[in-house]
């Protein structure tokens, strides 16, 4: 599932449906889509004939950036990372979260990169934990503190003052371990190269249990361990903002 976006200039822009560790290169791969004409997808999977020929997933890992495709981080340090994919073009910069730098951004034609702590129903929560991405398009309506938001393929309409708490609850996560099973075999996973990875106990799985229904093999030396990543100081209270 997935929605398309026509944007200022009349080009549709897809926004495809994901889940799992990508979701920060999924909403960068739409935003410089949207704003700058720059096709580089978010992952292999995703590239068609035309496109960059080096995914972000790819660019991101070669570059040390990410373990396995997620995105930690909206540091200065990361917003020059992205401006020098394409610095004629891109104009990225990392912002304290302010909700008014939101507003003006997006009444001026920008976007706003904004992660979040996610439910099941895909709305801001302030547990501090499910970390996820959103781009935020526009002002609901003028003089009200919403904003459109896209994320997981659909468009939402976020409280502003919601997506302030739940951004600011951002907590820092735990080492964690990933690897690789058949793509064919489990839907909300990270695919690779036929491959999908999602996340094991222990650095030595050989099966990876999902909802005590089933035991999905893990490919023999596939395993990654994601660090300690301090998320309270890389994600929390901040943003990443895109202007035209």
């Amino acid at each position: 599932m997935s929605i398309t976006v026509t944007n200022p200039k009349g080009r549709e822009i897809e926004f495809k449906s994901q889940r799992g560790q990508t979701c920060g290169l999924y909403a960068l791969s739409f935003v410089l889509e949207y704003l700058y004409d720059i096709k580089i997808p978010a992952t292999s999977d995703h590239r068609v004939e035309g496109n960059h020929p080096v995914s972000l997933r790819k660019r991101f890992k070669t570059d040390e950036k990410t373990m396995i495709g997620e995105l930690y981080d909206a540091t200065p340090t990361m917003a020059k990372y992205i401006h020098d994919l394409e610095p004629t073009k891109i104009k990225c910069r990392s912002e304290a979260y302010d909700n008014s730098t939101i507003t003006s951004t997006l009444n001026g034609g920008g976007l706003c990169m904004v992660p979040f702590c996610v439910d099941a129903a895909g709305n801001p929560e302030d547990s501090g934990i499910h970390v996820h991405w959103c781009v935020l398009q526009a002002v609901q309506e003028e003089g009200t503190r919403s904003a459109v938001a896209y994320h997981w393929g659909k468009d939402h309409t976020f409280d502003l003052d919601q997506l302030e708490k739940s951004n600011k609850a951002i907590k820092d996560v735990k080492e964690q371990y990933w690897g690789k099973i058949p793509a064919a075999r489990y839907d909300l996973s990270i695919t690779t190269n036929g491959m999908n990875y999602v996340q094991c106990r222990t650095a030595t799985d050989t099966s990876c249990e999902r909802w005590h229904l089933h035991q999905l093999p893990i490919k023999p030396g596939s395993i990654k361990k994601i660090p300690t990543t301090y998320l309270s100081r890389t994600l929390a209270g901040k943003m990443l903002v895109f202007e035209k």
